[in-house]
């Protein structure tokens, strides 16, 4: 607490001793000034605008316009029944050329999946004979086996 008031009178006595009292004055003459030389400024400008607003419009009206009838003449050259014609001509063109390059593709790729359908069904066939060969070949081995088991066992059972 002490310290605080120790430090308020050490402002006092430095503001005390500088005086900006004359460079404030200064500022707001200053300002004062460029204020009024803006309105000035400004007064002038509205008049000018005033004075030649007239030109001003006759010229913006007179671009607007020749961009207008630019724009018109554009459009009706573009929406024509002759170029309306053409250009549903060609879209059609480009649809059935598409549709057909589509058809033609899909043609191809069927049958290319048909080669491989057909080869894995031919490849199928040979597996499966060759399995059933295999399962024959050893239907005849075990019977063969159980055959001479047989003979065997017929030999051992009429010895005793």
């Amino acid at each position: 607490m002490a310290t605080k008031k120790i430090a308020k009178k050490a402002v006092k006595k430095a503001t005390n001793k500088f005086d900006f009292s004359d460079s404030v004055k200064a500022i707001k003459t200053s300002a004062k000034k460029v204020n009024k030389e803006m309105m000035e400024v400004t007064e002038e400008v509205v008049e000018d605008i005033k004075e030649n607003g007239g030109q001003l419009k006759e010229v913006a009206v007179s671009t607007v316009k020749k961009v207008y009838n630019k724009t018109y003449d554009t459009v009706a050259e573009t929406v024509s029944m002759k170029n309306i014609s053409k250009t549903t001509k060609n879209i059609n063109a480009y649809t059935l050329k598409t549709a057909e390059e589509l058809v033609d593709g899909a043609i191809v790729n069927g049958e290319k999946w048909q080669g491989v359908a057909t080869k894995a069904v031919k490849g199928g066939l040979k597996l499966a004979a060759k399995q059933q060969d295999i399962v024959f070949d050893t239907l005849e081995t075990v019977k063969g086996q159980f055959a001479y088991t047989a003979k065997r066992f017929k030999k051992l059972v009429s010895n005793n």
